[in-house]
């Protein structure tokens, strides 16, 4: 936002220079090139700054559970110095800080960053009518997908997720609906996803484990690694 209003006003004020010696019209042209120009330039610069801070964020993660604390402090100090400079750029890091504190089951302190999120960034739309789903919410569950197919239509996930969860609220017929609309939308690119459809219309139920860690993020089945685990300390408990 902050680069649009200076690129903004360096074009007026070139525009407003050229034109008191050529005429109004003429004017119009250098102010254009000039805000082209400008806008490109300090959007590069701010993408640049933004992407060398994440590569800190992401080292910090990469350190391990503990330090999610710290990375979502770095997430929200990146918020207030990188927000305002630039669209969309606010919305896309309270995505970055609603996915992690979800994925962290802190499912209340995430909402309110999901919600912000930027629309385009369909897994934080996803995690966010998950948390409907889990509310019994199916009216603003559906809602949230709505959006979130409107601008990511080709994301085989998406629609096997929304189907899943009408399939475990126990609507198989709008579960089915879901699943035709995103083989409509994709064709043949996802077999995981005609593999459900079939599944479904036979009176079978969906298995989602083949699209791997991208499902499990969402919390409606447990990984299979923290399945074992449990299990192995359940065993070690009864020795």
């Amino acid at each position: 936002m902050i680069v649009l209003m200076i690129s903004l006003a360096v074009a007026v004020v070139i525009g407003l220079a050229a034109g008191f010696w050529v005429g109004p019209l003429g004017g119009v042209i250098p102010a254009m090139v000039v805000f082209a120009a400008v806008y490109l330039l300090l959007s590069r610069r701010v993408a640049a700054q933004l992407e060398a801070s994440m590569g800190q964020v992401q080292a910090a993660m990469q350190r391990g559970p503990s330090y999610i604390p710290q990375v979502v402090t770095m997430l929200e100090q990146l918020k207030k110095k990188y927000g305002r400079l630039q669209f969309f750029a606010g919305a896309s890091l309270d995505g970055q800080i609603g996915s992690i504190l979800f994925m962290q089951e802190k499912f209340d302190q995430a909402r309110p960053y999901l919600e912000r999120s930027f629309v385009r960034l369909w897994n934080t739309k996803v995690m966010l009518a998950v948390l409907k789903f889990k509310k019994k919410d199916y009216e603003a569950m559906d809602a949230v997908m709505e959006r979130a197919a409107k601008y990511s239509p080709k994301q085989g996930l998406l629609w096997s997720t929304w189907a899943f969860m009408h399939q475990k609220a126990g609507n198989r017929d709008k579960a089915i609906d879901v699943l035709n609309r995103g083989k409509a939308q994709l064709q043949d690119k996802d077999p995981l996803l005609s593999e459900n459809l079939l599944a479904l219309q036979n009176g079978k139920k969906m298995k989602m484990k083949a699209y791997g860690d991208a499902w499990y993020q969402f919390h409606l089945e447990k990984h299979p690694m923290l399945k074992k685990a449990q299990r192995g300390n359940v065993r070690f408990q009864r020795r």
